[in-house]
């Protein structure tokens, strides 16, 4: 290569550079310039509120721009079409409305009915104790602990559920303690 090539390339390299930086000065101006109309239009939509949404933007034909077919206006069929549409949403509304009221009315009547029958279904079966009950009972002459209690429950033939039945005991007879039906001495208790 000879020395005017080498020295040809030097400047055009230099050239492309200078050239690449003033794009880029400027690039970056656009840039801050565009935040800024962005930060300033989102203080303008902030400052509006809800006056901007409250007016969509129209879809379809401009108005007054209605094409009529073959012989009847446009804007008529427009019209009846709407009313049509109104009258449908109108009956859908009021049939709705009394399947809500009937169905409210049926369900009053049945439940009415289901407390009626069980009401007179619950008088001929005897209550069962609740554990309550049976504690105070075993607890009358002796205090007994939780352990002695379910032992004596389940001898009684009270039926209980869970995996482990003692801490629902437990939580009964506590329950009760605050609420002054049982006592506590040492673990060991008594009616109150």
């Amino acid at each position: 290569m000879s020395k005017d090539t080498v020295q040809l390339y030097r400047r055009a390299r230099a050239a492309l550079q200078s050239e690449q930086d003033a794009l880029s000065k400027t690039l970056a101006k656009a840039q801050a310039a565009a935040a800024d109309a962005e930060k300033r239009l989102s203080e303008i939509e902030a400052a509006l509120g809800d006056v901007a949404s409250a007016k969509p933007k129209r879809r379809g034909r401009k108005p007054g721009k209605a094409v009529a077919k073959r012989g009847r206006p446009a804007m008529k069929k427009a019209v009846k079409k709407r009313k049509a549409t109104r009258k449908k949403v109108a009956k859908k509304a009021v049939t709705k409305t009394a399947r809500k009221i009937t169905k409210k009315a049926v369900n009053k009547i049945v439940t009415k009915k289901v407390k009626q029958t069980a009401k007179k279904t619950s008088g001929k079966a005897p209550k069962k104790p609740s554990l309550k009950d049976i504690a105070l009972q075993l607890t009358k002459n002796k205090a007994l602990t939780a352990g002695e209690i379910l032992e004596a429950a389940k001898k009684a033939g009270h039926k209980t559920s869970g995996k482990n039945p003692i801490n629902g005991l437990r939580v009964m007879l506590y329950n009760n303690v605050k609420k002054k039906v049982f006592k506590n001495k040492e673990g060991k208790f008594s009616p109150a």
